[in-house]
């Protein structure tokens, strides 16, 4: 009976530990798919932009048979996901505000969520990471998000598990980052694809000056960026060059990783429908170190 009960446990933890992947290796839409096929009644998928033809084309057989459907998109992209013609509806927001939050709900079970959106460019050629989850509350906290989404609704700071979740446009996920990033002892590592917030820049040029070693990788797109000329004194960072650096995670003393949707600007925190995660997880963050490496090898 000990055992069987021990083995309960285990399988308890189990499906509840999250499951990290990259576009490293090629094979995300692969993943993405993957998890869409299992869905027997519900798919909830919000993005900034939709235009992956194979993630299209697995909507559009969940839709054919029967599942519900359901799509949000930023209204400045429908024409791209118009163009592959998607037999499921597809609604967007009425606002000024962006959305892009990335993230699907399958059957308000399993969660995925990310930097990336569901693109042939985000999944097949940028570096970007996602998460997948098996839990029913994260999932309903979800699904939560994408009815504030459609009605322009907040929410509050919300902890499950070991993560603590925000919805932007939050000052105060903006808050608990700067207050993770100044906690900081050792290391602070980090890949951004757009850095303008000089309050985030602020707390890591505070944390380099009390000896932590701040590094880390933006985006070209950066040479835009107002704080382009304070980016690279004080720190040790690099600017990408081969490939789009569409990251947007911090990794703290190998412990802590913030990351989500939400760049490191103004916008991303104080106008956009972002969702931001912070983790704490000794093995998340080496994924996600381990990932930081090779992006930097090959976006010289």
């Amino acid at each position: 009976m000990k055992r069987f009960f021990l083995a309960v446990v285990i399988l308890l933890v189990a499906v509840t530990l999250p499951t990290v992947f990259f576009t490293d290796d090629g094979r995300a839409v692969e993943r993405i798919v993957e998890i869409l096929e299992r869905a027997q009644e519900e798919v909830v998928l919000v993005s900034y932009s939709l235009d992956e033809q194979e993630v299209i084309d697995c909507l559009n057989r969940l839709y054919i048979k029967g599942l519900n459907v359901s799509v949000v998109i930023d209204n400045s992209t429908v024409s791209r996901t118009f163009a592959k013609s998607p037999q499921f509806k597809v609604m967007t927001d009425t606002t000024a505000a962006l959305v892009h939050s990335k993230f699907i709900v399958v059957d308000s079970q399993i969660v995925v969520f990310g930097t990336g959106n569901f693109t042939e460019g985000s999944l097949r050629e940028d570096s970007n990471s996602f998460i997948m989850i098996e839990s029913e509350s994260l999932a309903l906290l979800f699904l939560d998000y994408y009815k504030a989404i459609l009605t322009g609704d907040s929410k509050g700071v919300t902890s499950v598990g070991n993560m603590t979740l925000f919805l932007c446009p939050s000052e105060e996920a903006r808050k608990r980052v700067i207050k993770e990033l100044m906690s900081a002892k050792e290391e602070i590592r980090f890949a951004m694809f757009a850095f303008t917030d000089p309050k985030i820049l602020a707390a890591l040029k505070f944390c380099a000056s009390k000896g932590v070693r701040v590094f880390g990788m933006v985006d070209s797109w950066n040479e835009d960026s107002p704080l382009k000329d304070y980016l690279t004194t004080g720190m040790e960072v690099s600017r990408g060059v081969s490939i789009t650096i569409h990251d947007k995670t911090f990794v703290i003393d190998r412990n802590i990783v913030i990351t989500g949707s939400a760049n490191a600007s103004l916008s991303g925190w104080g106008k956009n429908r972002e969702i931001v995660v912070i983790i704490e997880s000794r093995d998340v963050a080496n994924q996600f170190i381990s990932h930081f490496e090779y992006v930097r090898e090959v976006s010289k």
